[in-house]
């Protein structure tokens, strides 16, 4: 009875398991789908469809119509934020405004604080979008490795440096960042560390 018992609660683990790789599947592959691809050289987008001086409305506008999802905005800090999300990883675009008018992008991978964070999330966000910037930008460019944590100077908006893209038309630049952030429970600062890819029109 104890050995059917056992036979009957493997098969039901290994059925969860099953449906748990098949719901993943399909929330990846359906559920939010890739986001559109970096903008081409010479063309009029910074990213997608945005354009420089779009309004803020416009902007807000243009991300509903791309089917972007977590649409948010910091106002006083004219920005506008939205997800990204690029061969299973997830990113934050940050629409930059002066006056109003978008400005510039940054794409933020995701932030964490903890050293394994850095080797098992910021690393292969940073080599996924190195990767692409390689396929639309091409190789000739500015470039060095991936950093190890001790060599990024904290609390340096600019970070380290690791491949930048200086086009007729636009400035593209992939960072790693370290800074210090207040945690809400422990009042206690915390060192944090994410890549970014900042998208600048000339």
């Amino acid at each position: 009875m104890r050995c059917q018992t056992l036979s009957v609660l493997k098969t039901f683990l290994k059925m969860v398991t099953n449906l748990r790789v098949i719901f993943f599947f399909l929330l990846v592959s359906y559920g939010h789908g890739e986001s559109p691809k970096m903008s081409v050289v010479g063309s009029e987008f910074v990213y997608a469809n945005l354009k420089v001086g779009d309004s803020r409305e416009v902007v807000l506008q243009k991300l509903r119509d791309n089917e972007f999802i977590q649409i948010y905005e910091e106002r006083d800090k004219e920005l506008v934020k939205c997800t990204v999300r690029w061969n299973g990883f997830r990113y934050e675009l940050n629409c930059k405004l002066k006056e109003g008018k978008l400005e510039l992008c940054l794409i933020e991978g995701q932030k964490g604080w903890h050293s394994t964070f850095f080797d098992d999330v910021v690393f292969p966000q940073w080599k996924n979008l190195r990767e692409r910037l390689v396929k639309r930008f091409g190789e000739s460019r500015s470039k060095s490795k991936f950093p190890t944590y001790d060599q990024i100077p904290l609390d340096d908006l600019g970070g380290v440096v690791t491949d930048s893209w200086d086009l007729q038309d636009r400035l593209v630049v992939l960072t790693v960042r370290s800074f210090e952030t207040m945690d809400c429970c422990t009042e206690q600062m915390i060192e944090y560390s994410c890549c970014t890819l900042l998208i600048q029109p000339k």
